[in-house]
């Protein structure tokens, strides 16, 4: 659990490292990348499923 608990902190520090380089003209609000980097661990397996399942 450590691992996973570790990876998901990397992937959100990540996010928010980049979102540090987009410029305010293009649109993206803190809600954005908030909504971002915290619901990937969320989104991604539902995703997945959706596609193994429409195949």
């Amino acid at each position: 659990m450590r691992e996973v608990l570790m990876v998901y902190l990397g992937g959100v520090i990540l996010l928010l490292m980049v979102s540090t380089m987009i410029d305010g003209e293009e649109g993206v609000s803190l809600d954005h990348i908030l909504i971002a980097g915290f619901g990937w661990p969320i989104l991604t397996p539902i995703l997945a499923l959706r596609a193994w399942s429409n195949r």
